[in-house]
């Protein structure tokens, strides 16, 4: 399917293109639309089209600015430029910028139509140039550059735009919205490598997205995506349980380490780089177990409940103590008559899961909610089961735990004085959000302040800038009006705020992981 973005600041010939494109025969999809340059690129970045049709002259970003920054993002792009001005300059600079076709106002459909088909040839054309030389064979090549690709993806240093063009070589759709990566420890007992490696391709090459690699002769890392969390992370169980199944003849122990979702594609590296510091910590600990990368930080969550080792007299000094104290307490807590129990890996780990305990109540506000979410946040920041395996390590962590408990500490009493002047804003927030006029600025000025110092505090105050509070607002209303009535997509992003549809169902689709259509229809149970 060829995905076809149009970008044009008149509408009737803006909903001209988009009529002709959804008319065509065979598969062409029309993606998306844009007013201008520097709104398409925003949206083009979600969406990653195959085809750009683009006007020259546009409000905030014209056609030239547009393609070029369009191309670097996504090399792969094939572009069609639209224009009243035939002059010979500008088929000139589009020459340069690669654009693959220029054509002039009006367009008429059957000559729209005949480019997009030709566009459309050429890349199929390109697709097929892998031009294998006699005596290769094409599955091989295959499979190299595929793990070549994969190695890419896992180890980093190759720019997006590079990876993208590669996918699109090899047929590999890895434009998801969630990826995965979990490493399998193989405790194979066939000395013939080669026919474990050849039984996991062929249970491997029966499963749709995955790709894998294998790191050494015995560790085997798989890497999925998807478009929604859970199931991407239920799909992964599914494919490690499925190779345990298939090879426990050849391979009786297998040992799995599941690493946390990410979002970017730039970010798969690093997750990559802490499944395998996980796999080194829980090696020779948890044979033949999936771990997840979250379960630790689970764990630590429940334990904060228990009561910790730390005297009552080093608590209450913490309480009258500043940032700067904190090698003053290190010393109180590792000195003394009872430094010895430090030795012990077990009283470590309590101590350390104590002061996480402050820094939970530090950070957060009595309500449930707001500690749970605390935990979570500080637990995934600190693993204190892996800090506690040493003393440095376990010294380390307890410094920084208890400059994040003073620290939250002082911010604390810093922000409250600003707490009514933050329930101020809110409240102006809620009644004024679908005022399509309202910003950081004018919310501001309502209250007094000047537009940066609101911002710094907002942000400090509630974890979160103002506009996505703003944003939050006008989506949760979006969703009651998409839920409850039958108003038309774009009075909705009206009534919401937004004066523009197609940039209030980006946001949406970014907010929410499916457009405005695709949640009314879920909601609707259709």
């Amino acid at each position: 399917m060829y995905q076809i973005f149009v970008v044009e600041d008149e509408l009737l010939i803006r909903q001209s293109i988009r009529n002709t494109i959804e008319q065509m025969q065979g598969p062409f999809s029309f993606c998306g639309e844009a007013s201008d340059g520097e709104m398409a690129l925003s949206i083009m970045q979600d969406l990653m089209p195959d085809i750009l049709i683009t006007d020259i002259r546009m409000p905030f970003l014209d056609g030239f600015g547009l393609i070029r920054h369009a191309k670097s993002m996504m090399p792969w792009l094939k572009v069609v430029i639209i224009s009243g001005y035939g002059d010979f300059e500008y088929a000139q600079k589009a020459i340069t910028l690669g654009v693959d076709q220029y054509l002039l106002k009006p367009v008429r459909p059957a000559e729209l139509t005949r480019v997009i088909e030709e566009i459309a040839s050429q890349i199929e054309k390109e697709k097929s140039a892998a031009n294998v030389p006699d005596g290769f064979d094409m599955d091989e090549v295959r499979q190299a550059l595929l793990k070549h690709f994969t190695q890419q993806l896992l180890y980093g240093g190759t720019d997006i735009g590079t990876l993208l063009e590669q996918a699109r070589r090899l047929d590999q759709d890895i434009v998801r919205s969630y990826y995965q990566v979990s490493i399998c420890q193989l405790d194979a007992q066939v000395p013939d490598r080669n026919l474990l490696v050849s039984t996991i391709q062929h249970v491997l090459s029966g499963l749709d997205q995955v790709l894998y690699y294998f790191n050494a002769a015995d560790q085997l890392t798989l890497l999925l995506c998807d478009n929604d969390e859970q199931n991407l992370i239920e799909r992964t169980y599914q494919t490690i349980q499925i190779l345990k199944h298939e090879l426990k003849d050849l391979c009786p122990v297998i040992t799995a380490v599941i690493g946390n979702t990410v979002q970017r594609l730039g970010a798969i590296a690093g997750s990559h780089k802490n499944a395998i510091g996980l796999m080194k910590r829980i090696a020779g600990i948890c044979a033949g177990q999936v771990v997840n990368a979250n379960d630790t930080a689970q764990i630590t969550t429940d334990i904060i409940q228990f009561t910790g080792p730390l005297k009552e007299e080093f608590l209450q000094k913490i309480s009258f103590s500043s940032v700067s104290d904190v090698p003053e307490l290190m010393q109180d807590l590792l000195s003394g008559e009872d430094s010895e129990q430090f030795g012990s890996t077990l009283v470590r780990c309590n101590t350390l899961v104590s002061l996480l305990k402050l820094a939970v109540n530090s950070v957060s506000d009595n309500s449930g909610k707001e500690k749970k979410g605390a935990a979570e946040r500080l637990s995934e920041k600190y693993d204190v089961f892996s800090a506690s395996g040493s003393y440095d390590s376990f010294r380390k962590t307890a410094e920084e735990l208890l400059k994040e408990t003073l620290s939250a500490k002082s911010l604390k009493s810093e922000t409250d004085k600003y707490r009514h002047i933050i329930a101020a804003a809110e409240s102006y927030a809620r009644e004024h959000f679908n005022d399509p006029n309202i910003s950081l600025l004018t919310v501001s000025r309502h209250i007094g302040m000047s537009a940066a110092h609101f911002s710094t505090v907002f942000s400090q105050h509630e974890g979160r800038t103002f506009i996505s509070y703003l944003t939050t607002l006008r989506i949760e209303r979006a969703k009651e009006l998409l839920s409850s009535t039958n108003m038309k997509l774009s009075d909705i992003a009206l009534e919401v705020g937004y004066n523009e549809p197609n940039y209030f169902s980006h946001v949406f689709r970014k907010a929410e992981g499916m457009t405005p259509k695709e949640y009314r229809i879920r909601e609707s149970g259709q």
